[in-house]
């Protein structure tokens, strides 16, 4: 008995369906994009990350200028509670009404804290890095007379968006520069 062998044509088996050559079309085009967007983008924030490392030595040279200060443990622990700096290297400076903090962690990111006790507001500048990444704090302590500490009550976070982060920030560098000279 002869045996036929029946060879199916692709046209028939997927009827009205997409050629494997209009995918490969699709697909190519996709990486295509892919490579001409998404590369470029990537190597630009490379970039600028590696720029504001280069370019902004200030947030180093005051983390290091911290660790070689004596600490003043006994006026900073009042605040370890509220700003978790308890086991941080912490210096602080009373300048008028104003108490400024400045702590460094374990990671080296710098903290520095603006108090003002007679209103209770505070406003907290924590940068990581070389000054790439800073994050603004303020709010309102409130003192617990029972532990001799202050504790957060009412606090909001920005990226250095309002006006008070934008100010700390320009006090900050300005005392730095009139006090020691960076």
């Amino acid at each position: 008995m002869r045996r036929r062998r029946h060879r199916a044509n692709s046209q028939n088996m997927l009827g009205d369906g997409t050629s494997f050559e209009e995918v490969l079309t699709v697909i190519t085009v996709l990486l295509l994009l892919r490579v001409m967007f998404m590369v470029p983008m990537v190597n630009l924030d490379k970039a600028k990350t590696v720029a504001a490392i280069k370019g902004d030595r200030y947030w180093s040279t005051a983390v290091v200028r911290i660790l070689n200060t004596p600490p003043t443990g006994s006026t900073a622990r009042p605040y370890g509670a509220a700003f978790g700096i308890a086991d941080n290297k912490v210096v602080v400076t009373q300048d008028g009404r104003h108490v400024l903090l400045e702590a460094v962690d374990a990671d080296s990111s710098l903290l520095v804290i603006r108090h003002t006790p007679d209103n209770r507001e505070f406003v907290a500048m924590r940068v990581q890095g070389s000054g790439s990444a800073r994050t603004f704090r303020r709010g309102r302590l409130l003192w617990s007379q029972s532990e001799q500490e202050w504790f957060v009550g009412t606090d909001t976070v920005d990226y250095g968006s309002d006006p008070s982060s934008i100010a700390i920030e320009k006090e900050y560098r300005a005392f730095t520069k009139r006090e020691r000279g960076y």
